[in-house]
């Protein structure tokens, strides 16, 4: 690209695999412009052994905890790869939220195959299988 730094997305969750794609990512693109996404998952509400008698906000609310904890996670991930990265929290659907980042001048998305379980990915599908489908960018999946 002559002298012009990409942008790659990194989708970071906390799970594993999200972690092993941030290192690949740290470790390729290290003089790539790096940006890190949390998405709080407004789609739907899952995981409800966690929630039983939550409200709704408190919900999104303790997600939204958890995503600034990932993200500082990665921002130290990052660090021991002598990376710096740029973090984003954004709300929605995360195949939706991911492919509408992408659209804002992504170069390449580095994201893990999946994090959900079994049952969770046969409900909702794979955000990663939607993001491979439908992104502009090139992708790089990592198992």
């Amino acid at each position: 690209m002559c002298g012009v730094m990409s942008r790659i997305l990194v989708p970071f969750d906390g799970s594993d695999n999200a972690r092993d794609a941030l290192s690949f990512a740290c470790e390729t693109f290290a003089d790539e412009e790096l940006l890190v996404l949390f998405v709080v998952d407004t789609s739907v509400t899952y995981q409800p052994e966690r929630t039983v008698g939550m409200k709704l906000g408190d919900i999104y609310e303790k997600r939204e905890e958890e995503g600034r904890t990932h993200l500082s996670e990665a921002e130290e991930l990052a660090a021991e790869h002598g990376t710096e990265v740029v973090t984003t929290l954004e709300h929605g659907k995360p195949s939706r939220v991911i492919l509408e980042q992408i659209d804002d001048d992504i170069d390449h998305v580095v994201l893990g195959s999946h994090s959900q379980s079994a049952l969770e990915r046969f409900f909702l599908g794979s955000v990663a299988e939607r993001v491979v489908e439908r992104s502009p960018a090139s992708v790089t999946v990592i198992r």
